[in-house]
């Protein structure tokens, strides 16, 4: 049985030599989500001969991520078997984009019942487009931005080891307003920030009269995406938030010119963000599945 361990910073080269050899535009498998949402659902992780086991300890139930890597697909998938099995639980893996499940149909046919995960489905966009909010799609959110920098004196700068209480006072003043926010999400943040440069995080601040309005926090994920973990910004003052997408989005374009897309993440089923994500006029939905090993009764 191979021993699964907690998830560490450590682990960083783990994720990148999986990825490296199978990489995906999916935020579920980035180093960075991974690692800085280990708060109520724990991570464990475990080098199955060439694949990353990542097993995912959740009050709904275990489940792991689709074992990414050079090795033995076979092997990987037996070892996730076997140590579901001794936790007493079927083996189910979640979040599949689809490349992998195509690869496990193919390696296993007829193993697994597959189920949509439509909550899950991260939004990809083309970086330019959101740069430049370019076109009649975009132009609610370009009509805040031109209001907003006739309003304010502003200035949109990078996050680095000064700013970062100016992101914290304005996450808890965001927290103030949003009856505490989330909490869990708080305190990724908070992680984001106390281990910033061993996460290689990207990240800016925007500034309006002198004063934090937004922050917002991203990792490179691929060669050519960047995905957006955290978005913040004041209530109060009107066109913050696309502000800072868009400043974000022109940051990255001219300090990474090899980056064509943004993964803004997932909606996680809530309504009211759904709506808000599908204003941004994404390129198209990264679909997630899961897969859930038949009885094999």
């Amino acid at each position: 049985m191979i021993d699964f361990e907690p998830i560490r910073i450590e682990h960083k080269t783990l994720f990148a030599e999986a990825y490296a050899a199978e990489p995906t535009m999916s935020s579920g498998d980035s180093f960075g989500c991974v690692y800085l949402w280990d708060l109520l659902c724990r991570r464990n992780v475990a080098w199955l001969d060439g694949r990353l086991g990542v097993e995912y300890r959740c009050p709904r139930g275990v489940f792991y991520a689709y074992p990414a890597g050079p090795g033995d697909l076979r092997k990987a998938v037996e070892a996730l078997e076997q140590r579901a099995a001794s936790l007493g639980a079927p083996l189910q893996l979640r979040g599949l984009v689809p490349t992998q499940k195509e690869r496990l149909m193919s390696e296993f046919p007829g193993l697994f019942e597959y189920t949509q995960d439509r909550d899950n489905y991260d939004y990809i966009h083309d970086i330019e487009s959101v740069a430049t909010l370019y076109g009649k799609k975009l132009h609610g959110k370009r009509n805040f931005c031109n209001r907003f920098e006739k309003t304010h004196d502003w200035a949109f700068l990078p996050i680095v080891p000064d700013r970062f209480d100016d992101c914290l006072m304005l996450l808890d003043e965001w927290g103030q307003e949003n009856d505490g926010g989330n909490r869990e999400e708080n305190l990724a943040i908070r992680r984001a920030l106390l281990e910033w440069d061993e996460l290689g995080m990207l990240g800016g601040v925007l500034y309006a009269d002198g004063k934090p309005a937004g922050f917002t926090i991203g990792e490179r994920i691929t060669p050519d995406t960047v995905d957006v973990h955290f978005e913040k910004a004041r209530g109060d003052i009107s066109g913050a938030y696309p502000m800072v997408a868009r400043e974000f989005a022109g940051m990255i374009r001219a300090a990474l010119p090899g980056v064509r897309f943004l993964n803004r993440e997932e909606d996680m089923g809530l309504e009211n963000l759904r709506k808000a994500k599908e204003e941004w006029r994404p390129l198209y939905l990264l679909e997630k599945t899961a897969a859930l090993r038949r009885d094999p009764a």
